[in-house]
C-alpha cells in the first residue's frame, strides 16, 4: 500500500469520528438522556407523593373541622351608637356571605375529585 492511500484513510477515519462527534453532541443537546429522564420521573413521583400526603392532610383537617361542635352566633350587644351597629351587621353579612362561598367552593373541589376518580377508574379500567 502506498503511503499516500494510508494518509487518506486515516483522514477518512478522522473526519468520520469528528463528525460521528458532532451528530452526537447536536443529538445529545436536543434529546435528554436515560439518566436524566429517570430523574425527572422520580422527581415527579416524589411530587406527586408530597401532592398525595398534603391532600390527605387537608382532608384530615376537612373532617375535624366537620366533626367540630358549631357554636351558636353571639347575640349581638346593644350599643347605642347606631354606625357601631350598622359596622356589627355589614361584617356579620359578609361573614356570612364568605362563609357561604368557601362551602361553595369546598363542593366544587370534592366534585373535582368524584370526576377525576371517575376519570381515573375508568381510564384504568379500559
Amino acid at each position: 500500500m502506498p503511503l499516500s492511500w494510508r494518509l487518506m484513510m486515516r483522514l477518512r477515519v478522522l473526519g468520520l469520528s469528528r463528525l460521528r462527534r458532532a451528530l452526537l453532541s447536536r443529538l445529545d443537546s436536543r434529546y435528554v438522556t436515560k439518566s436524566d429522564h429517570r430523574q425527572d420521573l422520580k422527581d415527579a413521583l416524589w411530587e406527586v407523593q408530597m401532592l398525595r400526603r398534603e391532600v390527605v392532610a387537608l382532608r384530615d383537617e376537612v373532617d375535624r373541622l366537620r366533626r367540630a361542635p358549631v357554636k351558636p352566633p353571639a347575640a349581638p350587644r346593644a350599643t347605642a351608637d347606631p354606625k357601631a351597629a350598622e359596622a356589627h351587621r355589614l361584617a356579620t353579612e359578609t361573614a356570612q356571605a364568605v362563609d357561604t362561598l368557601l362551602q361553595s367552593e369546598m363542593r366544587i373541589w370534592q366534585a373535582i375529585d368524584d370526576l377525576s376518580a371517575r376519570v381515573g377508574a375508568s381510564g384504568r379500567a379500559g
